[in-house]
């Protein structure tokens, strides 16, 4: 299951790449035609906001891989082992709850959304709106894996 769980975070970081090069692109593009050619583009800011907002989405999912959220570490590390899983649980049963409300609350939105295309790109906005329960679901795998891998860590400590 660990071998999975990593392949599926080396896609999403590899997808994260490519995201990250066309919003780099396209502002680039964005910033020389209106300062430049004067002839601004009107795609490359759109462009720019969804990548923006996929790479938010998708890079919290991401992190939650790499432990690399914020949180009250030296409350847990100073903790004795019981304590400590107390907290991880605890912690862990509250995120999910957020990423339940972000799963559901996010394929209601973006189901309603499909008929509704941006201004100039004329995508629809629930393909844009898909990122916050694909996030939701891909930050739950990773929290619930952590806790795992954090609550047999610690047998071992």
């Amino acid at each position: 299951m660990g071998k999975i769980i990593a392949t599926m975070n080396q896609i999403i970081k590899y997808f994260l790449i490519v995201i990250l090069t066309v919003l780099i692109v396209a502002v680039f593009c964005q910033v020389l035609f209106r300062f430049v050619l004067n002839q601004p583009l009107a795609w490359t800011e759109e462009l720019a906001r969804y990548c923006l907002i996929w790479i938010t989405f998708l890079g919290a999912a991401y992190a939650m891989s790499l432990k690399s959220h914020i949180g009250m570490s030296i409350l847990v590390e100073k903790s004795p082992l019981l304590l400590r899983r107390l907290l991880t649980v605890i912690a862990a049963i509250v995120c999910i709850g957020f990423f339940w409300l972000m799963i559901q609350q996010g394929f209601h939105l973006s189901e309603r959304s499909m008929n509704q295309l941006s201004p100039v790109l004329r995508i629809p906005m629930g393909a844009i709106y898909l990122v916050i329960p694909i996030s939701g679901i891909v930050l739950t795998i990773n929290l619930v894996a952590g806790v795992f891998e954090d609550l047999r860590r610690g047998e071992e400590a």
